[in-house]
């Protein structure tokens, strides 16, 4: 453990101790006089002492403290951070040590070498499984500094990082994926509610059914001309299959009962969805960009009512300032889902397992305290705060978040875990360019996939 490093170089810290109590009295069966009970003592527990440990964690990125914060909320979260970092004597980084791609590589020969390059290492979603299975990854459950059922903590991306009962990492909530922008203006020329998808969220009726409607009354020939002049949605076929998979309570790759990955794109429900994609793509509703990133410029134009992305993207839409109203809802549910599901690619952290359990516990301690909420915007629903000012409609995080972040609803995709091998999108591209049907075209992924799943399996 890196104990040489010093975050604050004059810092003194202080060893609390401190012994208190009052005097009780009971009453005692005694043939002669009442007899005081013994005093009992309180005493606070020990201040646990880091011994000026830094924590690193290695990422592409360097993420530092703001000079000028931009909220009460974020001026209570560093004052609290420094305050945990002297009390119990640590300190804290996270730093740009590889690219996006490059830290399993760098966490691989460092440790191999004796000498990690950081206490903690953060993936990219497509190689938090290369990461599971490196057996480089400290086991989390192994630990006592850091509660794994704490509702900061990703479940979904818990149990993705899990082999029986080891985790071999974990993540806060991270921002949804597969959402429905909707531009609000759009919707009202058309002769739509604006209000209508929050609606159909809300009473559970927004399905594939209400979707086609919608798209249908949303596509509009607004001169006569012959010419479609508003679609309902941008497409980017990629991502509104693994959305309807996924939609329809299935996904691209699944963990069987004996924890092996098996190819999911071949179950019933992954095929309806291929299909029912096939049935959108035949009609007029959706249109394409000229140019392949030109998705969002397209929707903040005003050329199609709906934009499927993701949730990070609402802060483009208000700092670039989209002249139309909008509204985000999840991606509606196929019949075989009980319920929305939203996907989630989080990333992350890990702890090598070179290091001692006393050093990992350390580890795990500072970040368990790294990652606490702020004080005083504790409460279940004090993220809400920081997003309003994101978004156009309290609905948007007073509905659809709240939606997005209820663990029964968040998927990870593990097509991720073959993703660097395999184009996982090949099936869904192959019929959207009318090169083979939906059956045809999985029937023709199958043995490429179970080539790279065998070999997962194997590790």
């Amino acid at each position: 453990m890196k104990f040489s490093k010093l975050f604050f170089i004059g810092m003194a810290m202080a060893t609390l101790t401190a012994c208190g109590g009052t005097e009780e009295t009971a009453e005692v069966a005694a043939p002669v006089a009442e007899v005081a009970a013994p005093v009992a003592a309180e005493t606070e527990e020990p201040v646990r002492d880091l011994g000026g440990l830094v924590v690193t964690i290695a990422s592409w990125a360097d993420i530092k403290e703001p000079e000028e914060k931009k909220s009460a909320q974020e001026e209570a979260l560093w004052e609290y951070r420094h305050e945990m970092m002297e009390k119990h004597n640590f300190g804290f980084e996270e730093l740009a040590l590889s690219k996006w791609d490059g830290t399993l590589e760098l966490m691989s020969t460092s440790v191999l070498a004796g000498d990690p390059a950081a206490e903690i290492f953060r993936f990219n979603a497509n190689y938090n499984g290369s990461a599971k299975e490196s057996g480089l990854a400290y086991d989390l459950a192994s630990l006592d500094s850091i509660d794994l059922t704490d509702a900061k903590w990703s479940q979904s991306l818990i149990e993705m990082m899990s082999d029986g009962d080891k985790v071999y990492g974990l993540s806060l909530f991270d921002r949804p994926k597969r959402l429905i922008f909707f531009n609000k203006r759009l919707f009202e020329e058309a002769g739509l509610d604006p209000e209508l998808l929050y609606d159909l969220q809300a009473s559970g009726d927004w399905t594939w059914d209400a979707f086609m409607e919608i798209s249908e009354k949303l596509t509009r020939d607004t001169d006569n001309d012959g010419i479609n002049d508003t679609y309902a949605l941008i497409m980017n076929q990629t991502t509104f299959a693994q959305a309807a998979t996924f939609s329809n309570g299935s996904s691209y790759v699944a963990v069987d009962e004996n924890g092996d990955y098996i190819n999911n794109l071949v179950s019933p429900e992954s095929m309806a969805a291929l299909e029912w994609c096939a049935d959108y793509w035949a009609t007029d509703f959706d249109i394409r960009p000229e140019h392949w990133n030109g998705h969002k410029d397209l929707f903040m134009s005003g050329g199609a009512a709906m934009y499927i992305g993701e949730e990070w993207e609402s802060t483009n839409f208000t700092q670039e300032a989209m002249p139309d109203d909008w509204g985000m809802v999840v991606f509606p549910k196929g019949p075989s889902a009980d319920n929305y599901v939203v996907v989630y690619n989080e990333k992350a952290w890990v702890i090598p397992n070179s290091y001692t359990k006393e050093e990992a516990e350390d580890i795990a301690f500072a970040l368990n305290l790294w990652t606490e909420p702020t004080p005083g915007y504790d409460e279940p629903d004090s993220w809400m705060t920081a997003q309003y000012p994101v978004y156009r409609d309290p609905r948007a995080v007073e509905e659809t978040l709240v939606i997005a972040r209820d663990p029964e609803v968040m998927m990870s995709d593990y097509a991720l875990f073959i993703a660097s091998k395999v184009r996982t999108s090949q099936a869904a591209e192959d019929v959207y360019w009318n090169r083979a049907t939906p059956a045809e075209a999985v029937e023709a992924q199958v043995g490429i996939w179970q080539a790279e799943l065998d070999k997962l399996n194997a590790k």
